[in-house]
């Protein structure tokens, strides 16, 4: 019997796009959902075959170097505002992607975030404080991008990219009477741009992407203004187990084969974020460079099912004033193509 052949994007099409939002210890980094290159924040200019469409789920966490009450007290003397410590932000997101064309993919994600253990410096009559406000969680906004190939000849793809995100996210999480500031929501209020482009080139067992991004902000809520952000990504994906074995599993009726493919990659995902404006106001304490080193691996089945798993690493963190640093980040995904 003819073995059926599968396409990895097709089953796997959560991986491979792009860090959306800050990474900073505020905002968390989103997996989109879309590339099927065996890489996650390094977007694919892989798209989908006319009429498919992929549901999934991720998780991601970034985990963050907590400030000491000393550290924000000393930086509030020094006449720094808008300080506060996040010891680590959880996104979970339901992702969605559905192939228009065999050239056009629709990449959707809603985004649940939870902010754990926040403590803000505070002043009040010359006295410097710093005050627990413990978690903010809620959904996010709604991000929706369109990744339309221009180019695929000999191996090489090229893949302009363009979308919104919608402010659909919760932005009153309060701790008691006190609203927290606007960049400890789980969403902005604001309606922001994404474009950008993808290139692939495709070997026998091995594959190369880079993607960059940018996301254009506008005025948020209260007037809220985050800084706009340029995302810079490259992988290398390696094809570990080929995409078709038979296996004699006691599952399985007789003459039945399981077939899967098995990929791991390395990634260098860079972001850099603008300053925030508050109340028309700059914040020093936000803004930043920083360069992950990621590593992970893909496993997709002929039935459709995918999941993915990644550590990454900072090897470069340049944050303005006095932010948390990041420790690392992980993120792990499960999903079914029809």
């Amino acid at each position: 019997m003819q073995k059926k052949q599968f396409n990895t994007f097709n089953v796997a099409c959560l991986l491979a796009f792009t860090t959306l939002t800050p990474l900073w210890a505020c905002n968390a980094s989103h997996i989109l959902g879309a590339g099927g290159s065996g890489a996650v924040y390094t977007m694919s200019a892989n798209t989908m075959q006319k009429g498919s469409f992929y549901l999934g789920v991720n998780a991601e966490r970034v985990a963050n170097k907590t400030l000491s009450d000393k550290t924000i007290i000393d930086a509030m003397k020094s006449g720094t505002t808008h300080i506060h410590s996040v010891d680590a932000i959880n996104s979970y997101s339901l992702s969605a992607s559905y192939g228009i064309t065999d050239t056009l993919t629709l990449n959707m994600q809603l985004p649940y975030i939870s902010r754990i253990n926040i403590r803000a410096g505070e002043e009040d009559a010359g006295v410097y404080e710093v005050h627990p406000h413990g978690n903010s969680k809620g959904l996010g906004d709604i991000s929706a991008i369109l990744q339309y190939k221009i180019y695929d000849e000999e191996g090489i793809k090229i893949a302009v990219l363009g979308g919104v995100k919608v402010p659909t996210g919760r932005t009153d999480v309060s701790d008691g009477y006190e609203v927290l500031e606007e960049d400890l929501q789980p969403g902005s209020g604001s309606l922001d741009i994404f474009a950008g482009a993808a290139l692939t080139k495709d070997f026998e067992n091995f594959s190369i992407h880079s993607s960059v991004l940018y996301k254009y902000n506008t005025l948020g809520v209260n007037g809220s203004l985050l800084g706009d952000v340029f995302t810079y990504n490259g992988a290398l994906s390696y094809k570990l187990i080929k995409d078709t074995h038979a296996h004699e599993l006691r599952a399985l009726d007789a003459g039945e084969e399981f077939s899967y493919s098995v990929d791991v990659f390395v990634e260098l995902n860079g972001e850099k974020a603008d300053k925030d404006y508050f109340s028309g106001v700059v914040a020093n304490n936000t803004g930043h460079n920083v360069i992950f080193a990621t590593t992970g691996v893909q496993v997709a089945t002929e039935s459709g099912y995918s999941l993915f798993f990644t550590v990454s690493t900072p090897i470069y963190q340049n944050f303005n004033g006095v932010q948390n640093d990041i420790s690392y980040k992980s993120s792990i995904g499960i999903g079914k193509s029809f």
